[in-house]
C-alpha cells in the first residue's frame, strides 16, 4: 500500500527535521533537495526513506550537523576538499559548484573529497554541471558489500558512478548506476522471500542466493561479472585514493557502525563544452546524436527507443503533479518523526 505526498510537503517536513538537530537552513535544503530529487525521479531507494539514517548518525555523534567543507589543497583546476565529517550531500553540492566554477575559467574543475559520508544520487551533482554548459562525472566509493569478481567476500561498496551531458531540447542525458548487479537497498526493501534473479548476489555460504533474504544476508555481486569489477576499482582509486579517503574495508557503516566516522571519498568533475567546441555546434550534434537513437526500430515489447534520463523526467513531472508515492514503512517514519518533533 502506498499514499503520495507532495514535493513541497515533504521538503518542509525534512528541512524542519534537519534544522531540529542541529543543521543550518542551508544546509537542510541542500540534504533535502538531493534526497527528494531521487523520488521525484522514481529513485525512491536514495529519496526520503534516508532522513532516519542522517538523523540518527548526527544524534549518535559520527556526523557533524555544523561542519562546512573546506578545500585543503589547491592546484588550480584540481582541488582536495575536507567534508569534515559533515553531510555528504553538503561536501558533494559544495564540491560541484566548486568544479563548475573552475570549469568556467580554467576549462575543467576536479574535486576529490574526503571524510564525508553517504550524498545520495550521485547524477544530482552531474546534472548541476550539465545545467552550465557542463558535462558533470560524478564517483563514489561505499561500504563493503560487493565481492570483487571470483570473490565471496564483500569488498567494494556499490560504488556508483554518473556522467551527464546537456541536452537543449530535452531532459539531460543522464547516465547513473551502481556498479553491482543490483543496489543493496532493494534487497532490503524486498520481501525476504521474493526471488531473485541469478547474478545478483551470493548467499553465506558463496552460491548463488535465490532470494532477496539470501541476498541481503550474503554478499552483492559485481555488475556484468568482471566488467563491474573493473568500474568499482575505477571508482574506487577516483573516490578515495585520489582523495586519501578510506577504501573497500575500511570505510565505514552508514547505519550499523557508530563508533567511527564513513570517511566515504568522492569525486566530482565539470568538463566545459565550450573548451572545445561552441554550443551551438555541441547541441547541433547531440541532436542529430539523439534522433540517431530515437530512430531505431523497437524490438518486440518496447514502444519507442529512450535515451537515458528521459524516462526518469516523465516521472518527475508526474510526481511534481500528483505527489511522490510513499511506501507504508515511509509514510511511519514520517508519522514518527513528525510526533518525535512536534511538526
Amino acid at each position: 500500500m502506498t499514499d503520495r505526498w507532495m514535493p513541497e510537503d515533504l521538503r518542509q517536513l525534512s528541512e524542519q527535521v534537519l534544522i531540529k538537530t542541529g543543521v543550518s537552513q542551508k544546509h537542510a535544503q541542500i540534504t533535502t533537495d538531493v534526497m527528494l530529487e531521487a523520488n521525484l525521479r522514481g529513485i525512491d531507494s536514495h529519496g526520503i526513506s534516508y532522513l532516519p539514517v542522517y538523523i540518527n548518525r548526527i544524534e549518535k555523534g559520527v556526523v557533524n550537523p555544523n561542519s562546512t567543507p573546506e578545500i585543503i589543497q589547491d592546484s588550480g583546476s584540481s582541488f582536495v576538499v575536507d567534508g569534515r565529517n559533515g553531510l555528504g550531500q553538503v561536501a558533494g553540492y559544495f564540491s560541484m559548484t566548486e568544479a563548475i566554477s573552475r570549469a568556467h575559467e580554467r576549462g575543467v574543475g576536479l574535486a576529490a573529497v574526503r571524510r564525508s559520508g553517504h550524498f545520495g544520487m550521485s547524477s544530482y551533482y552531474a546534472v548541476k554541471a550539465s545545467e552550465q554548459h557542463c558535462i558533470g562525472i560524478v564517483m563514489t566509493n561505499a561500504p563493503s558489500s560487493v565481492a570483487p569478481f571470483g570473490g565471496m567476500e564483500a569488498l567494494f561498496g556499490t560504488n556508483p558512478m554518473a556522467f551527464v551531458f546537456p541536452v537543449e531540447d530535452g531532459p539531460p542525458l543522464t547516465i547513473d548506476f551502481a556498479t553491482s548487479a543490483v543496489a543493496r537497498t532493494k534487497l532490503r526493501n524486498l520481501t525476504a522471500e521474493e526471488p531473485i534473479p541469478k547474478g545478483w548476489a551470493l548467499n553465506k555460504e558463496g552460491y548463488p542466493a535465490k532470494t532477496a533474504g539470501e541476498g541481503y544476508e550474503g554478499v552483492l555481486l559485481p555488475a556484468a561479472g568482471v566488467k563491474g569489477y573493473a568500474l568499482a576499482i575505477v571508482a574506487e582509486v577516483f573516490s578515495a585514493i585520489l582523495s586519501q579517503a578510506s577504501f573497500t574495508k575500511d570505510v565505514g557503516g552508514l547505519v550499523d557502525q557508530f563508533d567511527r566516522s564513513q570517511n566515504v571519498g568522492h569525486f566530482l568533475g565539470a568538463i566545459s563544452i565550450e573548451s572545445f567546441l561552441p554550443m551551438y555546434t555541441y547541441h547541433s550534434l547531440m541532436r542529430e546524436f539523439i534522433a540517431s537513437i530515437k530512430s531505431v526500430k523497437p524490438a518486440p515489447g518496447f514502444d519507442e527507443i529512450y535515451y537515458p534520463g528521459e524516462l526518469e523526467e516523465k516521472t518527475a513531472m508526474e510526481r511534481r503533479e500528483n505527489g511522490i508515492p510513499l511506501a507504508n514503512h515511509t509514510l511511519e517514519m514520517l508519522r514518527e518523526l513528525r510526533e518525535r518533533y512536534n511538526l
